[in-house]
């Protein structure tokens, strides 16, 4: 079903995914490093050579509605197969944040134009696999599932077990995308009654978590008592 092209090091797999301009759906990009990866919000992503899976896949949707729950759809993909692998504590935060014990471990950015009734969509994954430490500046916000669990990964064997993840959902996506949310709200502790702070660019948002909307925002009850909708923010938990 995938077609897997796998380079040594690139500046940034879904670059270079996007300049295949002829690639079929499920053409897959791997990178052992990756020197200018990024993710939401054009955040570098730390992409050390041979210790993390980065991945970029394309999609293809016969249509562009609902398109913003792929991401939601790779997360569940990514925490399903974490928590195969026997990690614990695994959780998503809102949107798309895979975290392991309340560290990051997978970040996920989608990328893409829509023409018409078409989409064309590249799904960014990077999953910490064998890192050992991080920099200074990430040593308290992120862990691996070496850290995790204390065993290696062999990255090729991961991505394989993670791309069937996401062959199922992807197809789940396209029959009943109400699904991926119902899942994204059993897996995630932020989907319902958490206290949150959210930044949204123009203002911040305190307020408790009230599940997600069909298209995948989330709802928040601020401190007021409104219903707030969320389309793109950043989520902090509030302790």
């Amino acid at each position: 079903m995938f077609t897997i092209h796998h380079f040594e090091s690139v500046t940034s797999t879904n670059d270079l995914l996007r300049k295949m301009d002829e690639a079929k759906e499920f053409t897959c990009v791997v990178a052992d490093q990756q020197t200018a990866g990024r993710g939401r919000r054009d955040r570098t992503w730390h992409s050390a050579p041979g210790d993390g899976l980065y991945l970029s896949i394309l999609l293809l949707p016969r249509s562009s509605a609902r398109v913003p729950l792929i991401s939601l759809m790779a997360a569940v993909s990514v925490a399903e197969t974490l928590v195969e692998r026997g990690l614990s504590g695994v959780d998503i935060k809102w949107p798309n944040d895979v975290l392991a014990n309340e560290r990051k471990i997978c970040g996920i950015l989608t990328e893409g134009a829509s023409t018409g009734q078409s989409s064309r969509i590249i799904l960014g994954i990077g999953v910490n696999l064998n890192h050992g430490v991080f920099p200074e500046d990430l040593n308290l916000t992120a862990t691996s599932v070496k850290i995790e669990t204390g065993r290696e990964v062999v990255a090729a064997e991961f991505r394989d077990q993670l791309l069937e993840r996401i062959a199922h959902w992807y197809q789940i996506w396209k029959r009943d995308p109400d699904l991926v949310v119902t899942r994204w709200e059993q897996l995630s502790s932020y989907a319902r009654n958490r206290h949150v702070a959210i930044s949204t660019g123009d203002a911040l948002i305190n307020g408790v978590t009230d599940g997600l909307t069909s298209d995948g925002a989330l709802r928040v009850i601020d401190e007021k008592g409104d219903d707030r909708i969320i389309l793109a923010g950043e989520v902090q938990r509030l302790r």
